[in-house]
C-alpha cells in the first residue's frame, strides 16, 4: 500500500484552495462513498444530476481522511476539521491524483486505447485473444473488466480514473505485457483517462450517438479526438480511412506513427480475396509487415474492419504473424455482438448490441447479402437517451428488413408507448406493401412472434441490448438476457 501526505499530493495536482492538516497521511482515492477505505481521499465530483458533496459525510464516516471537490463543503457537513481540497477542474485533479496514488511499480504493459462509435468491444476482445498467445493480455470493455486474474462485470464502457489506475497496477504486478481498453467519448470529456499514456490508440468511426451529452456531432468529434493527445511520442495510431471523420483526424494528427486501415490498397492494412458468409470470414490481409491469412468465425463487413484493426495493432507491436492468425482463428465472438443462438432450428437467430441507426444499418447490411429468406428485425430504443435517433432507427430497420417488430428496450423513466411513438414516423416513412410491421412492446412476446414468423433460411435479428442481463422499465430492473430468452423460446417451440 502506497502512503504519502496531502502536502505531497498537492505538489502534483492542480488545485485552487486547501484547508486542513497538510501533513495528514493518505493512501488511495475514490469517488464512490460506498467504496471508501481507511486513509482514502474522497473525490466529491459534480455530476449532471447530483453533487458529490452530499456523500462527503458518509465517506468520512467510512474512513475518508480528506475530500477533493469542485467547491467548499455544504453547510451541513459536520466534520469541520477534515482537510478539504478545492479544484477548478476536480475531475482532472482526480485523474492525476489516481495516477499518483496508484503508481505502477513493475513492468508497464503496452497499453492500447480504442475510441469510436462502433467496433471498440470486438477489437478489444480480438486483441486479448491474440495477446494471450504471446504473453497474456488484460482488457477494459463495455462487457467486462479483466486484469489477468479476475473478471468483473463492467458498469460502464470506461470506468472512473481510480479504477483504471488500480487495474494498471494489478496488470503491472502480474507482469502482463499487453492491455487494451475501450475509451468512450464521455471518459475523454470527463477526464477519466487524462492521466494515461497510450502506446497505441485507434479511431474506428464516428456516427450519430450520445448527442444528449455532446449536443452536436462536432462536439462529439472533438471529444473523441482528445485520445490522440494521450499518445506517447513514440507511439502509433490506427485509423479507419473509410470513415469521413477518420480521414479528417488522420489529416490533423502529427504525433507518433500512423497506420491507416481500409478496404482498398490506399490503406496501409487492407484485405484481399475476401469471402464472407454467415459462418465466418476468410481473407488475405496485406500489411507493411507482409501478408496474413485470416480465417475467422465472425461475420459481416464491419467485423472485417474490426479484424483489420486487430491486425494493425498486433503488427505494430511486432507480434509474430502466427500468433495473430491463430488468435483471430480461435476467437469465437463477443457476447451480444452478432451472437448466434442455435437450438437446431432451420432459421438463423442473431443477437446484437446495435442501438444507434448507424450500428443497426451496419449489422443489417452485413446480414442482408448473406441470406436467402426473410430478414426479421426486433428492436426498440432506450429511454432517457438521445431522442433524435429514434425515427432514424425506425427508418433504417424498415428499409433493410422484410419484417420489423417494434418492442421495448430499456425504457427507464419514459413510457414504452411514448418511445414507440417517437420511432414510428421513421418506420412509416419506409413501410410498403412488401414489408410487414408489428408493434409488440413486451420484449419476450416480440421474440416469440418473430420465431413464429420465421421460416427455413430466414434470419431473425434481436437488436439493442446485446450482452445486457437486465431490462429497466421505470424503477423495475428485471433479469432479461436476449440470448438466454431466445434460446428458451426456441427450445419451447421444439417441444
Amino acid at each position: 500500500m502506497f502512503k504519502t501526505t496531502i502536502g505531497d499530493l498537492l505538489n502534483v495536482i492542480p488545485y485552487s484552495s486547501f484547508y486542513g492538516d497538510i501533513n495528514a497521511e493518505i493512501s488511495g482515492i475514490t469517488c464512490n462513498s460506498k467504496e471508501v477505505e481507511p486513509l482514502n481521499i474522497f473525490a466529491a465530483l459534480k455530476g449532471y444530476k447530483q453533487d458529490g458533496r452530499i456523500y462527503a459525510k458518509e465517506a468520512v464516516e467510512k474512513g475518508a481522511v480528506a475530500v477533493l471537490s469542485h467547491s467548499d463543503p455544504l453547510e451541513d457537513f459536520p466534520f469541520k476539521n477534515i482537510p478539504w481540497i478545492v479544484c477548478q477542474n476536480e475531475r482532472l485533479s482526480f485523474a492525476i491524483a489516481s495516477s499518483y496514488l496508484y503508481p505502477i511499480k513493475g513492468r508497464k504493459p503496452k497499453l492500447v486505447g480504442i475510441t469510436g462509435t462502433n467496433g471498440k468491444t470486438t477489437i478489444v476482445y480480438l486483441l486479448r485473444s491474440i495477446f494471450n498467445l504471446c504473453g497474456e493480455g488484460a482488457i477494459l470493455s463495455t462487457i467486462e473488466y479483466d486484469d489477468g486474474k479476475t473478471l468483473k462485470e463492467a458498469q460502464r464502457t470506461t470506468p472512473e480514473a481510480d479504477f483504471i489506475n488500480k487495474w494498471l497496477c494489478k496488470i503491472s504486478e502480474a507482469e502482463i505485457p499487453y492491455a487494451a481498453m475501450e475509451v468512450s467519448s464521455h471518459s475523454l470529456e470527463l477526464h477519466r483517462v487524462s492521466s494515461l499514456e497510450f502506446d497505441s490508440v485507434g479511431f474506428t468511426n464516428l456516427t450519430r450517438d450520445h448527442l444528449d451529452f455532446h449536443k452536436t456531432m462536432e462536439n462529439y468529434f472533438e471529444a473523441k479526438k482528445k485520445i490522440f493527445s494521450l499518445l506517447k511520442k513514440d507511439g502509433f495510431s490506427v485509423i479507419n480511412i473509410e470513415d469521413e471523420y477518420g480521414r479528417r483526424v488522420a489529416s490533423e494528427i502529427n504525433k507518433g506513427s500512423l497506420f491507416k486501415v481500409g478496404v482498398s490498397s490506399s490503406a496501409d492494412i487492407y484485405p484481399e480475396d475476401v469471402s464472407i458468409s454467415l459462418n465466418g470470414i476468410a481473407a488475405i490481409v496485406s500489411t507493411p509487415w507482409g501478408k496474413l491469412k485470416i480465417d475467422s468465425k465472425l461475420t459481416g463487413k464491419y467485423n472485417l474492419m474490426n479484424i483489420l484493426f486487430a491486425v494493425a495493432f498486433s503488427c505494430g507491436f511486432k507480434i509474430e504473424k502466427e500468433c495473430i492468425e491463430e488468435g483471430i482463428r480461435n476467437f469465437g465472438g463477443v457476447p451480444g455482438r452478432l451472437q448466434r443462438v442455435d437450438a437446431g432450428q432451420d432459421f438463423y437467430v442473431f443477437v446484437d448490441y446495435a442501438h444507434s441507426d448507424d450500428s443497426l444499418r451496419n449489422v443489417l447490411l452485413s446480414l442482408k447479402p448473406l441470406i436467402s429468406g426473410k430478414l426479421i428485425t426486433i428492436f426498440g430504443c432506450g429511454g432517457d437517451r438521445d431522442k433524435t435517433k429514434r425515427p432514424l432507427m425506425g427508418a433504417v430497420s424498415t428499409k433493410l428488413s422484410d419484417v420489423v417488430i417494434l418492442t421495448t428496450d430499456n425504457s427507464r423513466s419514459e413510457e414504452p408507448e411514448d418511445i414507440a411513438r417517437d420511432i414510428e414516423p421513421g418506420i412509416f416513412s419506409e413501410l410498403n406493401e412488401s414489408k410487414k410491421y408489428i408493434k409488440e412492446l413486451d420484449r419476450r412476446k416480440a421474440i416469440e412472434k418473430s420465431f413464429e414468423l420465421a421460416e427455413k433460411g430466414d434470419v431473425v435479428l434481436i437488436a439493442g441490448k446485446g450482452h445486457e442481463r437486465t431490462q429497466t422499465i421505470k424503477s423495475n430492473i428485471t433479469p432479461f438476457h436476449d440470448p438466454t430468452v431466445a434460446l428458451e423460446i426456441l427450445k419451447e417451440l421444439k417441444k
